[in-house]
């Protein structure tokens, strides 16, 4: 019976010592008592919409690009729209744009897509040498199977772009109607290595016209160059 009574003492002892068991009467005191730890919260759900204040600081979600791009003088229906003409059929007239945008998303829907700001401009060299500006709103799809291997984006852009005078060619396209400020759409793809999220290499058809509305004055031309770029996020 002894030595059952001192096995019974060393277990409740080491209950006590594990925390699994009460201590009571006067050797409470004796034995020093840890709490629990606190719950551990899960983090916030990430998934559905989420507003972004621009007065928020950035959070990989600002971005600044450098563009340069050669005219196209292939019509943008025939590009996108009838897929007629392949890229190695563009043609081209002799004229180069080198511009910059800044932007920053909005609006995002889990990890599936976002709605961006952009503002940007740009100057034209050769044939047109006329400087942009342009602000826009861009909705941007960021989901494909491939992301682990290439990270790549699709995105295309509606706003407003402003010239500093109405060119030659856009006079030839359009010669009953012409005006410095005309619609911006402008369709981009975007590529960049998983182990560099910073960096992505940016292909974006720049692209003004007025689609012969009559809040541009009724213009049915403009002018587009197809860019390459080197985007910066942070």
């Amino acid at each position: 019976m002894k030595l059952a009574r001192s096995f019974a003492s060393l277990a409740a002892a080491a209950l006590i010592a594990l925390g699994v068991a009460p201590v009571t009467g006067a050797r409470a005191a004796d034995v020093p008592y840890d709490p629990p730890p606190a719950a551990v919260q899960a983090p916030a759900a990430t998934d559905g919409w989420r507003f972004i204040s621009p007065f928020e600081a950035c959070e990989m979600n600002c971005t600044a690009t450098l563009f340069v791009g050669r005219y196209i003088s292939t019509p943008m229906t025939d590009i996108f729209i009838k897929y007629k003409t392949p890229p190695w059929n563009w043609k081209t007239k002799d004229s180069t744009l080198v511009s910059g945008a800044f932007n920053r998303e909005i609006l995002t829907y889990s990890d599936l897509f976002a709605f961006e700001t952009e503002i940007g401009a740009g100057k034209r060299f050769g044939a047109q040498d006329e400087w942009e500006v342009w602000g826009a709103l861009y909705a941007r799809w960021k989901s494909f199977p491939w992301n682990d291997y290439l990270r790549t984006t699709i995105a295309v852009s509606t706003g407003v772009n402003y010239a500093s005078d109405v060119s030659r060619i856009e006079v030839e396209k359009s010669e009953k109607h012409q005006s410095k400020v005309l619609h911006y759409l402008s369709p981009e793809i975007t590529f960049g290595l998983p182990s560099q999220p910073n960096l992505d290499l940016v292909f974006r058809f720049h692209h003004r016209s007025g689609g012969n509305l009559g809040i541009f004055n009724g213009t049915g031309g403009g002018s587009q160059y197809q860019t390459v770029g080197l985007r910066y996020r942070w």
